[in-house]
């Protein structure tokens, strides 16, 4: 059965050689004002100390973004949303950002186009597409005319075991790690 086509993000899933998704995340900055949204399960970027969603197929990512807090600026309110509202800045401090940051990490993606079991361990651009500011949920999925063996963000892993979901839909869902983690590389990638 074919599935629509409807980018989602990246889905925490489980960590690699271990069990089910204990959905761990760790706490980072986004600048108050920061000037663009970041929606649940875009990948993201440290820039200057601060997150913000990766903007290229070469950057190196941190991990997927998962939701923020921060103190309303006008009812002085703990305010929690899975995605950041562009120009928002907190009454306190910075805004907080959650990110599942593991490198081990692995993630449910759908992909714009038809995959096959041959593309397993086969390395993809990711699709930049825009969330929605309705759901807060992300539009990043990956490019599947982008496969290759050396560069790339993601690697595939295997299908997304699901019913009506197979490697010869118009638009799987496939499980996956990010390749170009901040910390699967000893170069710095702080992009300023």
């Amino acid at each position: 059965m074919a599935l629509s086509k409807a980018l989602n993000g990246f889905v925490p899933s489980r960590r690699r050689g271990s069990g089910a998704n204990s959905t761990g995340s760790s706490r980072y900055r986004v600048a108050n004002a920061f000037g663009s949204n970041i929606f649940y399960g875009d990948l993201v970027k440290l820039d200057g100390g601060f997150i913000e969603p990766i903007t290229s197929a070469g950057s190196y990512s941190t991990g997927a973004f998962q939701g923020c807090e921060y103190i309303d600026p006008v009812t002085k309110q703990p305010t929690f949303s899975n995605y950041y509202p562009s120009g928002v800045s907190s009454a306190v401090g910075n805004v907080t950002a959650f990110v599942v940051d593991d490198p081990a990490a692995t993630y449910i993606v759908q992909a714009d186009a038809s995959v096959s079991v041959g593309d397993i361990n086969l390395n993809f651009d990711v699709t930049l597409g825009a969330g929605s500011a309705v759901t807060g949920i992300s539009g990043f999925g990956i490019i599947a005319t982008s496969r290759q063996e050396t560069t790339g963000m993601v690697r595939v892993l295997d299908i997304y075991d699901e019913p009506g979901n197979a490697f010869s839909d118009a638009n799987p869902k496939v499980e996956v790690r990010i390749v170009q983690h901040v910390d699967a590389d000893v170069s710095s990638h702080d992009e300023n």
